[in-house]
């Protein structure tokens, strides 16, 4: 009967033991050529990588890493410096066996027990390809002359061009196709060797391989920390773009009905925008403190003696907020047209109902009255007056 109860015993600790390491994930394997060096296990979280635990390899080079079971599919690094390491995507309890030479990780590792990891190893290798190609071109685009290589320089931009459209549409398929998995997620995030993303979640097309991972991904994970993170970034980059547009919008919609100005020149006398009508009126935007527009109107004195008497009027308007600074540059300068200021400096309405950013800056309006140029000087501001006269 002992002998029995012994038995039972022996046979429940082995139970319990393989059902303890059921509930564990486990990485284990043999790492050659890196006697003497310490293998360290990272989990990686989003904003620093977290050392989980570690072995001095002997000479056979074999280690082995558990740890509790996994809620969320976790990334690891399996390192042996910063430079010299793998990347895992490890689930559950899932048990990977890893082989690899220590003097280059990356290379030569074979992976088996993990699908997701396998599916890493392969966007990793495909980027590190297109990083050697991307770096390769630019260094011969930088080493050909200054001169007589034009041809050669857009032959080597387009073959750029080329190479990354043709990553970004492996990324696309890649991510479409596996639209539950966080190596999904890890593709989306890829770098170029300068840290430039490869995908841009601001490009529309782009976007969708983004918005589909973070959607499908919170269906299943939504406590994640990194679906939060990717949920937010797109709902993120679609605000910016709903902004971007509605500031578009108004700047068309500005430049379609021309907002009316009525604002007093040094005189004191209020004169209207749309007193000039039937005339080409140049809208221009200045300020006596603003070289650059003190510049820019020493030539338009000329474009507007030589036009004015054919219907051509500047209505300029001062972002200043000194009326002796403004009146003293226009004294000084000579200059013969109408200048009005509501003296508000960045305040002023005119600038902001025209969404003046810099000075100088002007409007070309025709005779009908619409907006026909933008931003016009020297002699492309010419060529357009004289076209509209």
């Amino acid at each position: 009967m002992r002998h029995i109860n012994y038995f039972i015993s022996i046979l429940l600790f082995f139970v319990l033991l393989t059902g303890c390491h059921q509930n564990k994930y486990q990485i284990k394997g043999n790492i050659k050529n890196a006697e003497g060096k310490t293998l360290v296990l990272e989990k990686m979280q989003l904003d620093r990588n977290l050392a989980v635990d570690s072995v001095v390899l002997n000479d056979n080079g074999a280690f082995a890493f558990r740890g509790e079971r996994l809620n969320v599919p976790t990334f690891f690094k399996l390192k042996l410096s910063s430079k010299n390491f793998i990347t895992l995507l490890l689930d559950s309890t899932e048990h990977v066996s890893v082989m690899a030479d220590g003097t280059n990780l990356e290379d030569s590792y074979r992976i088996e027990g993990s699908i997701e990891s396998k599916k890493v190893q392969i966007l990793n290798q495909r980027l590190k390809n297109l990083r050697e190609t991307v770096d390769s071109l630019l260094a011969l685009y930088e080493s050909l002359p200054e001169k007589g290589s034009s041809a050669r320089r857009k032959e080597i931009g387009q073959q750029l061009r080329t190479e990354l459209e043709e990553h970004k549409n492996f990324i696309g398929s890649f991510v479409m196709d596996n639209p539950r998995s966080f190596a999904s997620y890890y593709a989306l995030f890829q770098r170029l060797s300068d840290n430039t993303m490869v995908l841009n979640v601001m490009d529309k097309k782009e976007q969708v391989y983004f918005a589909t991972i973070a959607t499908s991904l919170n269906l299943l994970y939504p406590e994640s920390p990194r679906v939060k993170q990717l949920y937010n970034y797109v709902l993120s980059a679609k605000a910016q773009e709903r902004a971007r547009e509605i500031t578009q919008k108004l700047e068309d919609e500005a430049e379609e009905t021309i907002p009316e100005i009525k604002e007093k020149n040094v005189e004191g006398e209020e004169i209207a925008l749309s007193s000039l009508e039937g005339k080409v009126v140049l809208l221009s935007f200045w300020a006596s403190w603003n070289e650059a527009s003190r510049r820019a109107n020493d030539h338009l004195k000329k474009v507007y003696n030589q036009y004015h008497d054919q219907g051509f009027e500047v209505y300029q308007v001062s972002m200043d907020r000194s009326k002796v600074l403004w009146e003293n540059a226009i004294l000084k300068d000579e200059l013969p047209w109408i200048n009005v200021s509501d003296l508000r400096y960045t305040d002023s309405y005119p600038a902001r109902a025209y969404n003046i950013k810099q000075l100088p800056a002007n409007y070309l309006i025709s005779r009908d009255g619409e907006i026909i140029g933008k931003n016009l000087f020297g002699e492309l501001l010419e060529e357009k007056v004289k076209e509209a006269l």
